[in-house]
């Protein structure tokens, strides 16, 4: 009876929860808590009651979801309390419950939906839906009992269209004068990069909202809680409140297919320190990527078994590693880790890190020649430099074909020009252009090779 009891005010406290307001977050965040494995397994059968797509435009405020059945192996005369409802295996949804049918808000759905999906695109779902349930029999003891996942059909509310163009508004201020563009990176997907003194609220702009050079505020979007200071969330258009940044320099992504908002920090330098480097004894600088705010590289020799992690600065203080990063291992590195990155493979390695976004990809360290001394402007494998079997040795280029300026790069990825990963050897030092300008021109021969030694930065042309 302890255990209905429970289960009673477990009840009781989902509906304790339901409010006017459409913030239903909560609810639908995967269950926390890992579920009892009954000792006697016994299955509840369950009905899909609607027979068509739930569409939040015509659907009405409460709708019949469920009807419970029979229960295999249930003592006679035993009854079903259900007490949670799972949305795609994890995510709760709550509900009332009489005479075996089982109602839903849709509201509420909705809510969980799109959590679910983290998405607000109106695209018709399959929502899997299973119970935790109780079985209780006439002398009161109960039996936990699982179901068989029964399908529903739900189709989300209509959005605006995504736009051409979207900007924000509030970060230089609030007049058709002061909008800040975002740029698009394709699929709905638009950033821009922000440089606050402040706390700054703002809102975002898309290109309807602005009619005969004045502003329809109605158009506008934004979030759902004035002043909200989440790093993600959703974008609504109805009733759009403030979203709210803090001082620094950072990123503001929105994704207009799906309606999600996201704000990261944006590091202007980054470095890597471990197990090499004595743990913050030595802080191994990464080269900006021009063009690519928060995006760094560099070139490094890993040991097996080595552990590192990286800092917006060299010092500690917002370092992160394995437990934060997504790995992108393009190269074989074999990189695992809960706390700090460990390598599985030595050797060279090209380490790319979004420090934005918290992505650290590998690639083969490939370095080309560019230009007149290779011959085109163009990257090509018979531009490569040899690559080094030790820590200590130098990449060595081909021989230059021309009298001509020295031009070399990296490129690990479409997307990134190679001038924007370049470097040149000035005064026996390897100099990256990292974020700024033209480098200074350094002039070579036919015949000629470059020598680098990215382990102590050095290089030489002979």
């Amino acid at each position: 009876m302890k255990r209905l009891a429970f289960y009673a005010g477990a009840l009781l406290t989902v509906f304790s929860l339901t409010a006017c307001d459409e913030d239903y977050t909560d609810w639908a965040s995967p269950q926390s808590n890992p579920q009892q494995d009954p000792a006697n397994a016994v299955t509840l059968s369950m009905t899909a009651l609607p027979t068509e797509t739930i569409d939040k435009e015509a659907a009405p405020e409460v709708v019949q979801l469920l009807q419970t059945g029979a229960v295999a192996e249930a003592p006679e005369g035993a009854t079903v309390k259900v007490n949670t409802l799972f949305v795609n295996e994890k995510h709760v949804l709550p509900f009332t419950e009489e005479d075996g049918i089982i109602s839903v808000n849709v509201a509420q759905l909705d809510s969980v939906v799109e959590v679910a999906y983290l998405s607000r695109q109106r695209i018709e779902r399959e929502l899997q839906l299973t119970v935790d349930a109780s079985i209780i029999a006439p002398d009161g003891g109960a039996l936990r009992t699982t179901s068989v996942p029964v399908v529903v059909k739900y189709l989300q509310e209509t959005p605006p269209p995504v736009e051409e163009n979207y900007y924000l508004i509030g970060v230089l201020g609030w007049t058709s004068a002061d909008l800040l563009p975002m740029q698009s990176k394709g699929n709905g997907v638009f950033e821009a990069t922000i440089d606050l003194l402040a706390d700054t609220w703002f809102k975002i702009f898309p290109q309807s909202a602005l009619v005969g050079g004045s502003i329809n505020w109605d158009a506008l979007l934004g979030s759902s809680i004035d002043g909200d200071t989440s790093s993600d969330a959703f974008v609504t258009w109805k009733g759009a409140q403030a979203f709210k940044a803090g001082a620094g320099k950072s990123k503001v992504t929105i994704d207009m297919v799906n309606w999600r908002y996201s704000i990261k920090p944006v590091s202007a330098e980054l470095y890597l320190t471990g197990s090499e480097y004595g743990w913050g004894a030595t802080w191994k600088p990464m080269v900006p990527v021009n063009g690519h705010e928060g995006e760094f590289w560099t070139l490094i020799y890993l040991n097996a078994g080595e552990e590192f992690k990286f800092a917006p600065q060299a010092d500690w203080g917002g370092d992160f590693g394995a437990d934060q990063l997504q790995f992108v291992d393009n190269a074989g590195a074999g990189l695992t880790g809960t706390s700090n990155v460990v390598v599985g493979n030595s050797g060279w390695y090209l380490l790319y890190v979004d420090a934005t976004n918290k992505v650290l990809e590998t690639y083969a360290p490939d370095v080309y020649l560019m230009g007149e001394t290779a011959g085109e402007w163009a990257i090509a494998p018979e531009h490569k430099f040899t690559v080094p079997t030790g820590k200590d040795e130098d990449f060595v280029s081909p021989a230059f074909v021309a009298d001509a300026e020295l031009r070399m790069c990296v490129h690990p990825k479409e997307g990134v020009e190679w001038w924007q990963t370049e470097f040149i050897v000035l005064d026996g030092e390897i100099v990256f252009r990292g974020a700024g300008p033209d480098q200074t021109r350094v002039k070579v021969g036919a015949g000629q090779r470059a020598y680098l030694n990215f382990t102590n930065g050095t290089g030489s042309v002979k």
